[in-house]
């Protein structure tokens, strides 16, 4: 009995680690996304690039973990005046005016 618990234990820590990885890569896969399309539109250094794709890992996990449709809102809401905060007025204005893309980097 205290093999099988043993065995089983393990198994749940396997998969519990395996799930978190597969979140993390899926995580930084839609941040890569996320910025490719931003760098579509607007011109940006590199710095504020590496900056933006922290952010964007950052509002994946975030989403990710999200319970409720109200949590995951105020999540989009908040990740969307932190991007519009990074920019400039000209490239903030040339987002602001590409609803697709707000959205995309926002939610």
């Amino acid at each position: 009995m205290k093999k099988l618990i043993a065995v089983l234990t393990l198994l749940f820590a396997v998969t519990f680690s395996a799930n978190a990885q597969d979140k993390k890569v899926s995580s930084q896969d839609a941040a890569q996304k996320d910025i490719a399309a931003l760098v579509q539109k607007v011109t940006i250094s590199e710095s504020l690039k590496k900056d933006f794709y922290t952010l964007m890992v950052m509002k994946h996990d975030a989403l990710a973990e999200a319970k409720t449709q109200a949590q995951r809102d105020a999540i989009a809401e908040a990740y969307g005046h932190k991007v519009l905060g990074g920019l400039d007025k000209e490239q903030r204005s040339i987002v602001e005016k590409d609803k697709n893309l707000l959205k995309q980097l926002s939610q």
